[in-house]
């Protein structure tokens, strides 16, 4: 199967389009600020010192000044961006992460991205992640329970400022993607889950990791080997017989539906009978999606790729007839809301108008998660197998490679293709670019 990847997910144009109303933090608990935490009251970054800061954060009443503050070390202390929420801890040192996994036989779940899991702007997906996939109850449970966490950073994320020259910026991230790299405590490599997904989703796949990870302790040399790549040729296997089972999706007036046979010859039937007469009336417009073998060759339209996450995820998804229900839980609607209802620019939205966002939100987040499944993954997949066999499949050769060739953000691209090459802009160099000293 032939597949190619998505350059910008949905939800990167999610962020970007909505841009313009602000940076928006929660309030109170979320936009850290009106005092300080001392040094000396919060200790080193532990697992045991988070769960202190999160008891004496449960005691306080829901409206007290210190929460604000005691909010930002916890975030310090657990080396991620509302802690308060998701309550997960995370290593940003990978040989701190192998010596917790050895001692607690749990594997290793390490986030690659770009900027840092503790501040605002880190990248687009690891800004959903923390606002949509670590806060979900589920998952949360299964990543404080099962793994030991980590991060680390592929390189500093690009900002970009537009300056309003009234007095007015806005300030946000361009580019930049995710990967969940699951390890043994040893830091070999297991799997690989790029780009964002559903929660559910998300869940699912952690869980087959799991089993696959239990299946590898104790195994070395061929015999892991061959267990893991046996592994994923089954997933590849899969994934190629679930494609070739989806049913027929037809565009109906440029909506995608599912449709069966007797409904599409209804339909055109109506569009024959409409040219026969010549009436003048609105003919439904019916043309088949063929899915065919790649599905590299279909369009990025989200309502389509929703359909197709539907459909495909099976039981992992709330999706009923084709029909997308929740795709995040009470606890992350309830984060994200309480984020798009702070201003930093004095326009507030309403409760619709919030409640609009988040349902385009989860659209956004069904849509990438289909295409993460059906288009990224396998060719990850086919490169891990590769590699394996190669006897060179480790955390840094394919993480590279992710970053090379699935998310078109190779390392040696400084400027991650934001400097133009090939189309004349009217300015000198195609960009006006300050370069520090020395670089």
């Amino acid at each position: 199967m032939k597949l190619r990847s998505l350059a910008i997910p949905f939800t990167f144009l999610l962020a970007c389009s909505t841009m313009s109303s602000g940076s928006r933090t929660p309030a109170g608990e979320a936009q850290h600020g009106g005092g300080a935490v001392t040094q000396a009251a919060v200790g080193a970054r532990s697992p045991a010192e988070l769960e202190r800061l999160l008891a004496d954060y449960d005691r306080l009443p829901p409206d007290s000044a210190e929460r604000a503050p005691l909010a930002a070390a916890i975030d310090k202390v657990a080396g991620q961006r509302y802690a308060t929420v998701s309550r997960l801890f995370w290593y940003d040192d990978l040989g701190a992460a192998k010596a917790a996994a050895r001692a607690s036989g749990k594997p290793i779940l390490s986030l690659r991205m770009l900027g840092r899991l503790d501040e605002d702007l880190s990248c687009a997906n690891s800004r959903f992640f923390r606002t949509t996939l670590y806060p979900d109850v589920a998952v949360a449970k299964l990543l404080h329970e099962r793994f030991v966490l980590h991060w680390s950073s592929e390189r500093n994320v690009p900002r970009v400022t537009v300056d309003f020259g009234d007095g007015r910026t806005i300030q946000s991230t361009v580019t930049g993607n995710s990967a969940h790299y699951v390890l043994d405590a040893d830091g070999r490599l297991i799997d690989v889950l790029p780009g964002l997904y559903s929660p559910k989703v998300f869940q699912r796949e952690l869980e087959v990791s799991l089993t696959v990870a239990a299946a590898l302790a104790g195994k070395r040399g061929p015999d892991r080997t061959a267990l893991l790549v046996a592994h994923h040729r089954e997933q590849l296997q899969a994934m190629n017989a679930r494609w070739g089972a989806l049913p027929a999706i037809v565009m109906l007036n440029g909506t995608p539906q599912i449709m069966d046979k007797a409904a599409m010859a209804k339909h055109a039937a109506l569009a024959q009978r409409a040219t026969v007469s010549k009436a003048r009336i609105e003919v439904p417009i019916l043309q088949t999606v063929d899915l065919g073998v790649d599905p590299g060759q279909l369009p990025t339209d989200i309502a389509l790729w929703v359909l197709i996450y539907g459909q495909l995820m099976g039981n992992a998804t709330d999706a009923t007839d084709g029909k997308l229900a929740t795709v995040i839980d009470t606890r992350s609607r309830h984060l994200v809301d309480s984020m798009l209802a702070v201003s930093t620019t004095g326009e507030r939205l309403d409760a619709g108008a919030r409640a609009a966002i988040i349902d385009k939100l989860e659209e956004s987040i069904a849509g990438d998660t289909a295409i993460n499944e059906v288009r990224l993954r396998p060719q990850v997949r086919a490169h891990l197998i590769e590699q394996l066999e190669r006897g060179d499949a480790t955390f840094a050769e394919v993480n590279a490679w992710v970053y090379a060739n699935v998310f078109h953000t190779p390392a040696e691209d400084q400027w991650m293709g934001l400097l133009p090459r090939d189309t004349f802009t009217g300015l000198p160099g195609g960009v006006v670019a300050t370069v520090a000293p020395g670089r």
